[in-house]
């Protein structure tokens, strides 16, 4: 009875460090005009892996991409881009980090990647703008090509004041002539 009123309080002391996650991220809001100039490499891709890693104390995630279309820059045809937050379930109690708002990659997942070179990791580039450089692309019923984002776990910081980031759905040709558009 000892033994488990003390594992019990041992478990009660481990979830209050832990703590709870904030309910957002802020971040400085970018245009896509913004993104598109800024970024390194914009490509399009699909996630074929994910992995988590230590970068000194914190773990980030890192994802392959298999690209299948550069907008801008030179990608090999497979990348590694790096993700923050990650699950390390190797060490005898499992140890969890997590943004609200980060951007994710799940395998089998096509995106639109706006991708920046970090000097703080050697792992590969990062998502441009927190969640902002990561444009998921699905399909309609008609099969058509479409990017969504959704910000809404992200506070957005727009000059002096701040706002909560929204959804948006574009035609995937569309929003690439936009992007287009702003690297001439």
């Amino acid at each position: 009875m000892r033994q488990a009123l003390c594992r019990n309080i041992a478990l009660l002391a481990a979830m209050l460090a832990i703590g709870s996650p904030a309910d957002a991220t802020t971040a400085r809001q970018l245009t896509n005009a913004e993104l598109a100039v800024t970024a390194d490499i914009i490509a399009i891709g699909r996630c074929t892996g994910v992995r988590s890693e230590w970068e000194g104390r914190s773990l980030v995630t890192v994802a392959t991409v298999e690209v299948q279309e550069t907008l801008k820059g030179s990608a090999r045809k497979r990348i590694s881009v790096v993700l923050p937050g990650g699950v390390d379930a190797r060490r005898r109690i499992p140890v969890a980090m997590t943004w609200p708002g980060a951007p994710t990659l799940a395998v089998g997942e096509e995106a639109l990647l706006f991708l920046v070179s970090d000097r703080s990791t050697s792992r590969g580039p990062i998502i441009s703008g927190f969640s902002q450089g990561k444009f998921s692309i699905g399909r309609d019923a008609a099969g058509r090509r479409f990017v969504t984002r959704d910000l809404t776990g992200v506070t957005l910081q727009n000059g002096a004041g701040v706002t909560r980031g929204t959804r948006s759905r574009q035609p995937l040709d569309q929003f690439k002539a936009e992007i287009a558009g702003h690297l001439q």
